[in-house]
């Protein structure tokens, strides 16, 4: 197990410095410059101009700058925001709680749906019923997510008003108690989190559906439906264990797809999360927050990938010695 962790720790290494290079070639060969964004439209004097951009590091070439952006990186220091003018480690710290909290939810949800879709499939395997699942969870999983939220927004905050439309508290908020606070804080996940969630359901519902109909002709279960066992007995403690591993493997990489998924839906619902973040720091090419944000999307793609190992491993003792 130690052998399999520090084997996935010095893979991320290469992986980090891959997807950090492409993310800087990416916006330096995008139109525009920090400066123009700094600066805005006022007329400002050259001197001016180009003491700024000294100040900045600006007027250094481009490699030297990344150069030194990956040192500082290397320290835990991850530099400036040009856009925010604040360091943009709080930048960041101050943005992911509220997307940790959206993705938590969008995967409690995600789960929920897929495991009781999946269960429902194998109810009557090949059935009208389970053909008509297929096409729902099929339909729900190519939706694109920034059409799913605005019918959301148009269905359940506008026609049927059960959730707020944007946003992640009601004003004045911060003046109420916890459980008060708490309470108006699921209430503005909600939706974010359903249409965040329901796309990935008919994927998890099919994983759930393929291992429950292979492991139900497996010779154990055979062995335990002729002892007797009722059907949903040998789902829950025969079938469904043995059918769990490529599901916890599917949700261990569903988590940073999450992460990074959330930046449509929180632009779309005004939600102040690292996808907000991200999205305005490409806008106003914010180079340090940008390479920050996808750094730690990486990461959290291989903490996933990792936590999914580890739990697969759990699971079935026999792959606890392949480290």
């Amino acid at each position: 197990m130690a052998g399999l962790i520090l084997r996935r720790v010095l893979l991320a290494i290469p992986l980090l410095l891959g997807v950090s290079t492409l993310t800087f070639l990416l916006l330096e060969a995008a139109p525009g410059k920090p400066i123009d964004y700094l600066l805005g439209d006022r007329p400002v004097p050259e001197e001016t101009r180009a003491r700024i951009e000294a100040a900045y590091g600006l007027d250094r070439p481009a490699w030297a700058r990344y150069a030194t952006w990956i040192g500082h990186a290397a320290t835990g220091d991850l530099g400036w925001s040009l856009s925010r003018g604040r360091p943009v480690s709080r930048v960041l710290a101050d943005a992911l709680p509220p997307t940790l909290g959206l993705a938590a939810l969008a995967l409690a949800i995600q789960l929920a749906l897929g495991v009781a879709l999946g269960a429902l499939h194998v109810a009557r395997p090949r059935s009208s019923a389970d053909h008509a699942l297929t096409l729902v969870g099929v339909t729900l999983a190519s939706a694109p997510p920034f059409w799913l939220a605005l019918m959301a927004i148009l269905l359940f905050a506008v026609a049927v008003p059960l959730f707020p439309p944007s946003s992640s508290h009601a004003i004045g908020a911060s003046s109420w108690p916890w459980p008060a606070r708490a309470v108006d804080a699921v209430w503005h996940a909600a939706l974010p989190a359903l249409v965040l969630g329901l796309g990935s359901a008919g994927i998890v519902a099919r994983f759930v559906r393929a291992g429950l109909l292979r492991s139900l002709g497996e010779g154990f279960v055979r062995a335990a439906r002729a002892r007797g066992g009722t059907r949903a007995r040998i789902v829950l403690l025969h079938a469904g264990p043995a059918a769990a591993p490529p599901v916890v493997t599917l949700v261990g990489l569903q988590l940073p797809v999450l992460v990074s998924g959330a930046l449509v839906i929180e632009v779309v619902f005004g939600w102040p999360g690292m996808g907000r973040v991200a999205y305005d720091a490409v806008m106003a090419q914010d180079l340090p927050v940008a390479l920050a944000s996808v750094l730690l999307a990486t990461v959290l793609v291989v903490a996933g990938s990792l936590g999914a190992d580890l739990a697969q491993a759990a699971l079935d003792p026999r792959l606890r010695g392949r480290g």
